[in-house]
Order: C-alpha cells, then sequence, then structure tokens
C-alpha cells in the first residue's frame, strides 16, 4: 500500500494520497488549504490517478482546496452531510471573527459531484475498501 502525504497550507494539515501501490488508482484525503499544487506534485511522483477525494470534516483546512482537485480530474468528493455546508459556507463554521479575514483569500463552493458519507458506509475505491465510523465531537460530520 502506498500512503503519501505532506502538510498544506498556513495551517500545516495533512493531505493524503492513498493506493494500493505505485502506479494505481488513488483516493485522495483532505484536500486544504493550498493543497492543489502538492497534490498534483505527489499524483506526478507516485504515477497516480485519482477516483474520489473523501473529508474527514468539512472545516476549510481540510476541505479549500477540494474544488479545484475534484476539477482537475474530474472526480467525486465523498462528505458527512452535517458537514456538507461547510464547503460553501466556511464563515457559519468558523465564526464571523476568524471567517472574514480569511474568505479575501479563499475561493470556497462545492464541486460538481458530492456524495455521501454515513456511519457504516463502506466504500470501493481505487482497489481499497474504506469503512466509514461517524464520530461527531470535533465537527458534528466528523
Amino acid at each position: 500500500m502506498l500512503i503519501a502525504g505532506f502538510p498544506a497550507g498556513a495551517w500545516g494539515t495533512n493531505c493524503y494520497l492513498v493506493a494500493p501501490a505505485a502506479g494505481e488508482e488513488c483516493v485522495i484525503i483532505d484536500p486544504g488549504h493550498q493543497a492543489a499544487q502538492g497534490v498534483e506534485d505527489a499524483l506526478k511522483k507516485h504515477r497516480l490517478k485519482p477516483v474520489a477525494v473523501v473529508l474527514t470534516h468539512g472545516h476549510i483546512d481540510h476541505v479549500a482546496s477540494v474544488v479545484p482537485v475534484c476539477g482537475a480530474h474530474d472526480v467525486p468528493a465523498w462528505i458527512h452531510p452535517d458537514d456538507r455546508y461547510m464547503m460553501s459556507d466556511p464563515e457559519r463554521a468558523l465564526g464571523r471573527s476568524i471567517g472574514m479575514p480569511l474568505m479575501g483569500e479563499l475561493t470556497v463552493g462545492e464541486p460538481d459531484d458530492v456524495r455521501t458519507l454515513t456511519d457504516g458506509t463502506r466504500l470501493e475505491l481505487a482497489g481499497l475498501e474504506l469503512s466509514v465510523a461517524h464520530a461527531p465531537g470535533h465537527t458534528k460530520g466528523s
């Protein structure tokens, strides 16, 4: 199994690409703030083809690059429904005092294809079996 990761953006939030091996399909996990170029670099380095983006929760440091990453590769994004609104309205999730200063530098929105993750869901993506465990606390949709 190949797990490639890097810290992205001002928050240094980890973004991961997971695949059975180099040269195969992969899943991208949490492409956060300023992660798009790092994703492209890792895809090229490991010769990977993305088939989906999985979001562990909706905070902007985990989802800020979901639109450009999904758009560049025509792949869906998976997220729990309780956190979906955060992709297009991060200020509501962060609060006005934190969200407002960031809004000028962020492009927010949803990718064209957003799919629902719920507790107990099993996904078969890129030759991997992923199991979803809903663990609210950090956010309602974690």
